[in-house]
């Protein structure tokens, strides 16, 4: 039995999850041995129902991490903060590493906002956006 079992019967079936691809074996053994205490459940999403775009123009899940500087430049250092998607209107969402908890960065401040306390909570609201909108 798989983590997320329930939403892989409902892939490539006209849910919000269609256009999500697997990561690599070795990406995800790269992500796991460059990000010590990553959250399982996170990682079995990416191998288990995959990357990319959620619904719609909904949501992308990236696949894999990001660090803050490459998205908004070198000038804004957001330590402790590893991103993996964004609502494709310029919010990013990510790992708080101290505490694993899902934040969001408001782009107009770069304005931290925990937005869930784990990725499952947080990427279950996001496919039930997309299944509405």
């Amino acid at each position: 039995m798989k983590f997320y079992d329930d939403l892989i019967a409902g892939k490539r079936v006209g849910t919000p999850l269609d256009k999500l691809e697997s990561v690599s074996n070795f990406k995800l053994a790269r992500i796991k041995s460059t990000h010590i205490g990553i959250p399982q459940d996170y990682i079995s999403f990416l191998e288990e129902v995959g990357y990319g775009e959620v619904g719609e123009s909904t949501y992308m899940l990236y696949d894999g991490l990001l660090e803050p500087s490459e998205v908004y430049g070198e000038s804004f250092l957001l330590s402790n903060i590893l991103l993996f998607g964004d609502d494709l209107q310029g919010f990013n969402t990510g790992f708080d590493v101290t505490t694993w908890q899902v934040v969001e960065i408001d782009p107009t401040n770069i304005v931290v906002n925990v937005v869930a306390p784990c990725f499952d909570v947080f990427i279950r609201r996001k496919i039930d956006e997309a299944s509405v909108g």
